[in-house]
């Protein structure tokens, strides 16, 4: 069977191919029947002639006549929780919703973000004299919590369509 070691070296090798990329492994699995599912992500995004770019190289470094397997190679979705350091990095600016190990959830707009972890900036909704009239809204109150990726449960993009 293929080792996880095994498709994580030969993953790096397809990315240090495309440094303008700014390409990072977000997972590797390998299941016992031998079903490889690679997800990259990159500072730019990931196109789809990156994926197959990725899966061929990989595939041409495995095999197949010693053992069968299935690859599948993509980009990290959207609806996908984060999973590596470099994603919070790429999103900062962008709208999250982190739920922690201790069961908070919270929304905000990353601020910050390195491989130990990550800041986030929570606008909570503070009522006022003014806001309770009918045709006011309420004032806003940034709140900044530090987080240490060990701390954190999950972590998704809120997805708007304003």
């Amino acid at each position: 069977m293929t080792s996880k070691k095994q498709i994580e070296e030969l993953l790096s090798q397809a990315l240090a191919k495309r440094p303008e990329e700014e390409l990072f492994a977000v997972s590797v699995s390998v299941s016992p029947k031998n079903e490889i599912k690679v997800y990259i992500d990159g500072m730019k995004g990931v196109g789809i002639d990156t994926c197959v770019e990725v899966s061929r190289h990989i595939e041409e470094n495995l095999d197949r006549d010693a053992e069968d397997f299935e690859l599948t190679v993509s980009s990290a979705g959207l609806d996908q929780p984060f999973r590596v350091a470099a994603q919070y990095v790429k999103n900062i600016g962008r709208e999250v919703k982190v739920v922690t190990t201790d069961g908070r959830t919270l929304k905000g707009i990353i601020v910050a973000a390195d491989e130990q972890g990550f800041r986030l900036r929570e606008n909570l909704k503070k009522k006022t004299r003014a806001s309770a009239k009918k045709d006011a809204s309420p004032s806003e109150e940034a709140v900044e919590h530090e987080f240490e990726y060990g701390r954190i449960k999950e972590t998704k993009i809120v997805i708007s369509f304003k």
